[in-house]
């Protein structure tokens, strides 16, 4: 199969998603529905009430296509639109960086991991998702073909960055730490970098901290929004006790739950397919590090996939404790995170070859 007749594939794809999500918005409500202006919040107020970052930003972006009368599927379908074109995106930067390495025959792997259901939900959907993953894959992209200063490398940070300053931090945060410690890079540039990015991170830090309520830096009043945040999901319906975990079992529960002993539902069970899936392919490339550490390389783009779902991970464990609020938060970082640890495996599959045949 063609790219472009996979691509034509993969869009029909996602418009069963769409359609799903806008009908589960439609039976069981969403927060769709705030963004479409459809709630109190957003009541007797004007354009310019919504001129801000965080939630307010996707009432600004629709605010417009409300007041003109389109009806509620048409915003489905322009989030969905725009979500689908950060899978192209991300599909692009993955045969990019992997130098279509991980194609195996006529089999494609970065096409079965563009199929993952997780990923088109959330991207198919009214809401944040889909405009932040367009954004990474647009970050990610620009990253590595060194394009960093073009239009959609640019959009794709601010959307971040004004949509989900905290996100654009985790971000920020995992290159910066890449690029620095890179000593093929010069010190002097890696220094210019570094302060760079230790101004970007500041300034996103403070958008955070109000954004949060927090408002200033005091670890102990930190702690204690965590602590509220976790304790507001205990009546939801799939809450998870995150503060009576191990910090290992959280970093686990957050990666690769729900599996199946955590659900009675269809789409439950779904969800624990692809999370076991994730599961067993992490400890296939585990088992590969451990084995063949001193042959696997780690391209700088792999690094910063890792960097970026650890940073990512260490902090929402510290927010969230609710299965479905995991899935939807994880599917921002673990497409790329996927590609990276496939890579690895292929590595490992490629030196096994070698040294077979060397044998023989």
């Amino acid at each position: 199969m063609t790219q472009k007749k996979f691509s034509s594939v993969l869009f029909l794809y996602h418009l069963v998603f769409i359609l799903l999500a806008y009908q589960y918005a439609n039976k069981f409500g969403s927060d769709a529905n705030l963004y479409w202006l459809n709630s109190s919040y957003t009541t007797d107020k004007s354009w310019l009430d919504f001129a801000h970052y965080g939630t307010d930003t996707i009432l600004f972006f629709n605010y417009p296509l409300v007041k003109l009368g389109l009806p509620f599927w048409f915003g489905f379908l322009v989030y969905g639109t725009i979500g689908f074109l950060g899978i192209l995106k991300w599909i692009e930067w993955a045969e990019i960086v992997t130098e279509n390495r991980l194609r195996y025959g006529k089999i494609n792997a970065v096409w079965c991991v563009a199929l993952l259901p997780n990923l088109h939900f959330w991207t198919a959907s009214l809401g944040k998702e889909a405009l932040i993953f367009w954004g990474l894959a647009n970050v990610f992209y620009g990253i590595a073909t060194k394009k960093f200063f073009t239009l959609a490398t640019i959009m794709g940070m601010l959307l971040a960055v004004i949509i989900r300053p905290h996100v654009a931090f985790m971000l920020l945060v995992a290159v910066g730490m890449v690029f620095i410690f890179d000593k093929r890079i010069a010190f002097k540039r890696r220094a210019k970098y570094g302060f760079l990015l230790l101004i970007g991170t500041l300034g996103l830090v403070y958008m955070m901290l109000q954004l949060s309520g927090i408002k200033i830096w005091n670890w102990s009043r930190i702690n204690y929004f965590n602590e509220y945040s976790i304790l507001s999901f205990k009546n939801s319906g799939s809450y998870v006790p995150m503060l009576d975990y191990n910090y290992g079992y959280k970093l686990f529960s957050f990666n690769f739950r729900p599996l199946f002993f955590d659900t009675a539902t269809i789409l439950g069970y779904g969800a624990s397919l692809e999370n076991a899936l994730f599961l067993l392919t992490v400890i296939g490339t585990l088992y590969y590090v451990i084995k063949q550490y001193n042959k696997i390389q780690w391209p700088q783009w792999s690094k910063i996939a890792l960097a970026f779902s650890i940073i990512t991970s260490m902090i929402y464990i510290e927010r969230y404790a609710n299965l479905g609020i995991f899935m939807r938060t994880k599917m921002m970082y673990q497409p790329f995170l996927w590609i990276a640890v496939l890579f690895i495996i292929s590595q490992a599959i490629e030196i096994s070859k070698q040294k077979t045949n060397a044998e023989t």
